[in-house]
């Protein structure tokens, strides 16, 4: 099992070690904004977490090691955009797809009905990963590959 921790209840440690993970180049470069976050920015990002119920991010964990994190977007109707990315360090183990159907498993209890998601065209692995976990191809714009995977 893996533990989920909203980022408003991580230790100033572990949104470091958060902060740390997503500006790594190899996760950063298939970000929509790929630039370096700083920390000011950072803390203050997730201070605005507080006040926002249309966006929920989360810390992965397995036997106390940051294995990922999981964010969603309200994007109305019952449709939630997702995001994610995975420490390189525990890639290429199945652990992702795991813990994602486990965090999905809990979604539809909370009202959301899909979630969408965009990859990079260029990013082969994302693409593979979204049609393994049923993901389906709603469009692309040159750039972005858009998918929708209904939960209901």
């Amino acid at each position: 099992m893996f533990e989920f921790v909203n980022y408003t209840d991580c230790s100033r440690e572990q949104l470091l070690e958060i902060l740390e993970l997503r500006n790594l180049d190899s996760i950063r470069k298939w970000m929509v904004n790929p630039g370096v976050i700083s920390r000011e920015d950072h803390f203050r990002f997730v201070e605005s977490l507080r006040t926002n119920p249309d966006r929920l991010y989360f810390a992965v964990y397995k036997d106390s090691e940051l294995v990922g994190t999981y964010n969603l977007t309200n994007e109305g109707g019952g449709v939630w955009e997702r995001g994610i990315f995975a420490n390189p360090a525990f890639q290429g183990r199945g652990l992702t797809g795991r813990w994602e159907r486990q965090m999905i498993s809990g979604l539809a209890g909370r009202g959301i009905e899909a979630l969408s998601a965009k990859v990079r065209e260029d990013n082969l692995r994302s693409v593979r990963y979204h049609l393994r976990l049923g993901f389906e191809e709603v469009s692309r714009d040159g750039e972005y590959i858009h998918y929708l995977l209904k939960l209901r």
